[in-house]
């Protein structure tokens, strides 16, 4: 076809399977009428005849003809033939319909595989995070008796009950913020369009997992490097990295006796351009014919483990850019790396 006089000149085999038409109802016909017959949006026909670009420069469009689903289609333009006015144009129509149904249904399963993740991984701090929930009620329940008990049988003066009510309140408040975080964790909506703050993640994800730690006896210590820059990536997504190899860590340690469990996190930058983060134990350690294909998903060297965390999160890792590394640590255990790129000075921030 000559975009120039815009005339559709023919047709092929593939064409007329794709939209269901005759070689004779659109050879002959300017391009605008025939891609108007084939129900193309008008913004669409009007990009088709625009200023032909170069080589392997696609369109992609949806085609929605009545009583028909939507169609996506990738359309790439290129001269075939001649010079000036007289050069002849194709278009290559490709539908890409089934092979985008398949992506998206792919990345639906993706997303749920990582919310069954966080849900296991919270599954197995359960009890402790229930105890942890439970202080604070206990507590309100104690305040709120000391103030019936106040209130029975006398006067009260103006003020005598405020510190009760200021510490209800602030039970009130810490079990709730509990919960908050719980549920913003197990939605994991991603946020791409957010900065990710490392120490802030870490902070959050020992939150969840340190009445675990306390029921297992296992000390930990914390090194968080100061004015460390956020990284690319969701705050989500960086918070379920971190937590699965915390889970790992405290799974790893359980066979250990009580005094020789250890827990070291500790954040730092790297260079100019990366944020690393060292989650080391005193565990079971790594076998060393095993590799880097201890990230393999069903590998594990723990009798209950699923083989998926590790798995999970150098994936997930990968998504942000970055990468894990495992290796043995001196003594007994084991040392987790992760390092992720800095966000880029000159990258958007949004709200």
């Amino acid at each position: 076809m000559s975009v120039g006089r815009g005339v559709v000149q023919s047709v092929n085999l593939a064409f007329i399977r794709l939209f269901g038409v005759s070689g004779t109802n659109v050879v002959g016909l300017p391009l605008h009428t025939a891609l108007a017959r084939l129900s193309f949006h008008p913004g669409d026909i009007a990009a088709l005849l625009s200023a032909v670009p170069g080589q392997g420069d696609d369109l992609e469009l949806v085609r929605a003809a009545a009583g028909m689903p939507p169609q996506n289609l990738r359309v790439r333009r290129f001269p075939i033939e001649g010079e000036g006015l007289d050069i002849l144009h194709a278009l290559a129509f490709v539908d890409e319909t089934a092979w985008r149904e398949d992506r998206r249904s792919t990345e639906v399963l993706v997303e749920e595989l990582l919310r069954a993740d966080r849900q296991a991984a919270l599954g197995e701090m359960a009890m402790a995070l229930a105890h942890e929930i439970n202080q604070p009620l206990g507590a309100i329940v104690n305040f709120a008796g000391a103030a019936r008990r106040t209130l029975n049988g006398r006067a009260i003066r103006a003020g005598e009950l405020e510190e009760v009510l200021i510490n209800i309140g602030a039970e009130a408040a810490r079990a709730g913020d509990v919960i908050k975080s719980l549920r913003s964790f197990l939605r994991g909506a991603p946020q791409p369009s957010t900065d990710a703050c490392v120490n802030a993640a870490v902070k959050v994800v020992l939150g969840f997992a340190e009445p675990a730690m306390r029921e297992q006896s296992i000390d930990f210590k914390l090194q968080l490097a100061p004015g460390l820059p956020p990284v690319q990536g969701d705050q989500i997504i960086l918070q379920q990295i971190i937590l699965n190899l915390v889970t790992n860590a405290i799974q790893a340690m359980g066979l250990q006796s009580l005094g020789r469990r250890h827990l070291n996190i500790q954040t730092a930058r790297e260079g100019t351009s990366m944020v690393r983060v060292d989650v080391r134990d005193t565990g079971i350690g790594l076998p060393s014919e095993l590799g880097e294909r201890i990230f393999e998903p069903f590998i594990t060297t723990k009798v209950n483990g699923s083989g998926l965390g590790l798995s999970i999160a150098r994936t997930l890792a990968q998504r942000l850019g970055g990468t894990i590394e495992a290796g043995p640590e001196e003594g007994a255990g084991s040392r987790f790396t992760i390092r992720l790129p800095c966000r880029r000075e000159e990258e958007p921030r949004h709200a």
